[in-house]
C-alpha cells in the first residue's frame, strides 16, 4: 500500500499511515458537516476504534503479507477488515468502491504478487476507500455528494501510487504517462460526479492532479541514486497535495 511503493529499497509505510490518519479526520468532519447535532457519537466512537486498530495493525501486517505471510498474519488481516462487513446493511453499488480495490489486493497476495504494481495501487485505493466506508459507519447519510467526493479521492489516490509506482527505475514495464492516462480516462466521470453531487463550483478540486497529469506525460523514471531521499521527497510532496485536496473536498463539497 502506498508508502511501501519503493519495494526492496525503501520499505516503509509512512504513506499508508498518514492516508488512514487523513481518512479518519476526513470522514469525521464530513459527518460533523452533514448531521450537525444529530451526530450519532456512539457511532462515532465506535468507527475510532476501528480507525485506531487499522492505523495500529494493518500497515504492519501488510508487510508480512507481501513478504512471509504466515497463518496470524493472515488471521490479523482478517480481523482488520471483518468489522466492515455491517457496510453491507447499506447495499448498493456504491459497495463496489472499497470492495474492487480489496479484491484485487488479496488476488495479488495469494499469488504471490505482494509486491507488484496491481497490488500497490489497489492497496493504496483500498485504504483511500475507508473515507466513505468510515463516513457511512459513523452515521452519514449516503448522498450523491458523498458518493462523488469518495471516488474524486479514491481515483486521486491511485493516480499518485500508479505515479510513484512508474517513477521506480527498477519498474521496467511502466512509465510516468501511464498514471496521467489513468487520469483522464477517469476525468469525464469525475468532472459528472463531482457536478451532479456538489455543483460547477466543486470541479475546482480538479485542477491541481489535471496539471499533474500532464506533467507527467514528459517525466522520466528516477536514476538510482540517492533514490531512498529521492523517493522521500515525492512522498512527502504527494502527501501534502493530498491534505490540500481533503480541505479542498471540504470546502467546495460540504460548504459551498
Amino acid at each position: 500500500m502506498s508508502g511501501r511503493l519503493v519495494g526492496r529499497v525503501v520499505h516503509v509505510d509512512t504513506g499508508a499511515l498518514s492516508l488512514l490518519v487523513t481518512n479518519y479526520f476526513l470522514s469525521l468532519i464530513s459527518v460533523m458537516m452533514t448531521e450537525g447535532h444529530g451526530i450519532n457519537i456512539i457511532r462515532v466512537i465506535l468507527v475510532t476504534g476501528l480507525a485506531a486498530l487499522n492505523i495500529m495493525s494493518l500497515t504492519r501486517v501488510h508487510l508480512s503479507l507481501i513478504a512471509r505471510a504466515r497463518s496470524r498474519d493472515y488471521l490479523l488481516f482478517l480481523v482488520n477488515v471483518l468489522p466492515y462487513a455491517a457496510l453491507l446493511i447499506y447495499l448498493g453499488p456504491w459497495l463496489l468502491i472499497p470492495t474492487v480495490p480489496l479484491l484485487l489486493f488479496i488476488i495479488e497476495v495469494l499469488r504471490g504478487n505482494g509486491r507488484s504494481v496491481i497490488a500497490n495501487v489497489s492497496g493504496t485505493t483500498l485504504i483511500a476507500s475507508s473515507y466513505i466506508a468510515w463516513y457511512v459507519l459513523m452515521g452519514g447519510e449516503l448522498t450523491v455528494r458523498a458518493i462523488a467526493l469518495s471516488i474524486v479521492w479514491i481515483i486521486y489516490h491511485a493516480f499518485s501510487a500508479l505515479y510513484v509506482e512508474s517513477k521506480l527505475p527498477f519498474r521496467q514495464g511502466i512509465r510516468p504517462y501511464y498514471s496521467s492516462v489513468l487520469w483522464f480516462i477517469g476525468l469525464p466521470a469525475l468532472v459528472y460526479v463531482l457536478y451532479v453531487g456538489s455543483g460547477l463550483l466543486s470541479l475546482v478540486v480538479l485542477v491541481e492532479p489535471t496539471v499533474r497529469a500532464f506533467l507527467a506525460i514528459k517525466e522520466g523514471k528516477l536514476g538510482m541514486g540517492d533514490l531512498r531521499n529521492r523517493i522521500r521527497k515525492i512522498g512527502i510532496r504527494l502527501l501534502i497535495e493530498s491534505l490540500a485536496l481533503a480541505c479542498l473536498l471540504i470546502i467546495f463539497g460540504y460548504l459551498y
